[in-house]
C-alpha cells in the first residue's frame, strides 16, 4: 500500500488507520476466493440445474491446491540454509533460526505466497527476549510504502477482531509497527473507526518488523489466473457424471404397447414386457461422444499444466528411469518460474536477517553483519542420486572449500557445523594413531 510520507509528519491518527483498514478491505473478497479455491471451495458447488430431476454433479478437481502445493514444496521443502563469507559469524543468529524451527514459518509463508500472492511474517521478542518470527494472514495485515521509487516501508499493521464465547465480536484491535515503535489501537466496538491508543512501547529490530513477501511482480498467486480453466474442467467432469447417471436413467419409449403405473412399476421390477406385433421399446438417451469429451478433457488439463507451469507427475514420460539431466530438462518451465518466485522471496528473507541481526547485536550476542556477505542458498526438491554427487564431490575435492562441498549434501543441514565435527574427528584419529606408535616404540605395543 502507497502513502504519502506527508501524511504521517505529525503521527499516524486513528483516522488514517481507519481509511487505510477500508481500502486494504476492498482487497478481501479477493482473498477469500483465493482461499476458497485452495480448499477446494470451487462455484461449482453453487451450480443450479432447470430442473430438480435433473442430475446435478459437482465433482472437484482441486488443480488450485496442486499447483501451490507442488510449486511451495519444490522450493521450500528443503529448509534454505544461511553461509556467510569468511571473517563473519552468524552462528547465534543460525541458533535463534533453528530453536524456533523458522523452516516450519518459510513454509507456511511461501504457501500464502502461491495462495493470495502475498505474505507477512511480523518479528516479535518473546518472553524471554528472544526474536521470534510468525506467519500473519494477508487478511488481516499489510505493509505501508512511502511513494518514492525505492518504495521504503513506512510501518506496517496487523488488525484483528475480537471475539466472545459466542463467537460475537467484543472490540477490535490494529496494532501499527514503525522501525523503532509498537501503537496499539483498540474500539469496544465492531468498528475500525474512533479507535483510541491504548498501548505505546519501544522495540529494538532497527526497522519495520512486519516483512511482506511477493509471490511476484503483480502479487498474484500461482494459480489465480487459472481459475477460469479450473472451473471448466470441474463442469465438464461434472457433466460427464451427470450423463452417465442421466443414461441409466433414461426414458423408455414403447410403441403400440399401452400401460398404466402399475404396470409400469411391476416392469421396473419384473422387467418383463408383454406386446404384440409391431409393437417396439426402446430407451432415449443422448448419443454420448465420450472420445471428443476426452479430447476436450485432455486439452484443459494441458492447459492447466502450461500456464501454471507446474509439470503433470502422473505423466507417463515421468514414469520411466530418467537421469538427473533429463528430469531438470522436463521441469526446464517450472525451474524458470520457482526461480523468480525465490528472487522474491530471498529479498524477504534478506530483510528478516537484518533485524534478527540488529537484535541479537543489540544483546551483544553477534556482530553487524552486512546482508551482502550472506547467502541464501535454495535446494530445490528433487529426486538426488547421492552416488552422482559423492562422485562430483571427490573431484572437487582440493578446488572447493570443504563446507562447500558438503552444502551439497541432502542429509547436511549445518555445513560449517559438519565440517567442524569432521574436522575434530580427523584430529582424534590421529591423536589415536600417534599414541599407538609411542606405545609400540616404549615396548608394550606386542
Amino acid at each position: 500500500m502507497i502513502l504519502d510520507e506527508k501524511l504521517i509528519s505529525e503521527g499516524i491518527t486513528p483516522d488514517l488507520l481507519y481509511k487505510l483498514i477500508l481500502k486494504h478491505n476492498s482487497s478481501l473478497e479477493r482473498y477469500e476466493k483465493l482461499r476458497r479455491y485452495y480448499s477446494g471451495e470451487h462455484d461449482i458447488f453453487q451450480r443450479r440445474r432447470s430442473s430438480d430431476s435433473a442430475a446435478n454433479n459437482k465433482v472437484v478437481h482441486n488443480y488450485a491446491k496442486y499447483i501451490t502445493d507442488m510449486t511451495a514444496s519444490y522450493l521450500i521443502s528443503v529448509p534454505v540454509t544461511y553461509a556467510a563469507s569468511k571473517g563473519y559469524d552468524i552462528e547465534a543468529l543460525k541458533n535463534t533460526y533453528f530453536e524456533q524451527d523458522i523452516a516450519s514459518v518459510d513454509s507456511e509463508l511461501v504457501k500464502h505466497c502461491g495462495i493470495y500472492g502475498c505474505a507477512y511474517e511480523l518479528i516479535y521478542a518473546d518472553e524471554n527476549s528472544k526474536p521470534k518470527s510468525v506467519q500473519i494472514s494477508p487478511m488481516q495485515a499489510f505493509v505501508v510504502y512511502n511513494d518514492d521509487c525505492v518504495r521504503i516501508p513506512l510501518f506496517g499493521v496487523y488488525y484483528y477482531k475480537t471475539k466472545n464465547i459466542d463467537d460475537s465480536v467484543s472490540g477490535v484491535v490494529c496494532n501499527v509497527y514503525t522501525d523503532d515503535r509498537i501503537f496499539t489501537y483498540e474500539n469496544n466496538t465492531d468498528s475500525w473507526y474512533n479507535m483510541t491508543l491504548t498501548y505505546e512501547g519501544m522495540h529494538y529490530f532497527g526497522g519495520v518488523p512486519l516483512i511482506e513477501y511477493h509471490n511476484n511482480s503483480e502479487m498474484q498467486g500461482d494459480f489465480e489466473q487459472l481459475i477460469s480453466l479450473i472451473d471448466a474442467y470441474n463442469i465438464l467432469q461434472s457433466d460427464r457424471v451427470n450423463d452417465k447417471e442421466q443414461f441409466v436413467d433414461a426414458f423408455l419409449f414403447l410403441t403400440n404397447i399401452d400401460i398404466d403405473s402399475e404396470q409400469a412399476r411391476k416392469l421396473r421390477e419384473e422387467r418383463i414386457l408383454m406386446g404384440y406385433e409391431g409393437a417396439a421399446a426402446q430407451y432415449l438417451s443422448k448419443v454420448m461422444t465420450e472420445s471428443d469429451i476426452q479430447v476436450l478433457s485432455d486439452n484443459i488439463k494441458s492447459d492447466i499444466h502450461k500456464f501454471s507451469c507446474v509439470p503433470d507427475l502422473s505423466d507417463e514420460s515421468f514414469g520411466n528411469n530418467l537421469s538427473g539431466v533429463a528430469i531438470k530438462y522436463k521441469l526446464l518451465g517450472f525451474e524458470q518460474q520457482v526461480r523468480n518466485k525465490e528472487r522474491y522471496i530471498s529479498k524477504s528473507l534478506k530483510e528478516r536477517f537484518k533485524l534478527y541481526n540488529h537484535y541479537l547485536s543489540i544483546k551483544s550476542l553477534m556482530r553487524n553483519v552486512p546482508v551482502h556477505r550472506v547467502d541464501i542458498v535454495f535446494t530445490r526438491n528433487l529426486p538426488v542420486n547421492e552416488l552422482e554427487v559423492a562422485q562430483m564431490i571427490s573431484y572437487l575435492q582440493g578446488l572447493v572449500s570443504n563446507e562447500t562441498l558438503l552444502e551439497q549434501l541432502s542429509f547436511v543441514s549445518d555445513a560449517k557445523e559438519e565440517a567442524e565435527l569432521a574436522k575434530n574427528e580427523q584430529a582424534e584419529k590421529y591423536r589415536a594413531q600417534t599414541q599407538a606408535v609411542e606405545d609400540i616404540a616404549a615396548g608394550g605395543g606386542y
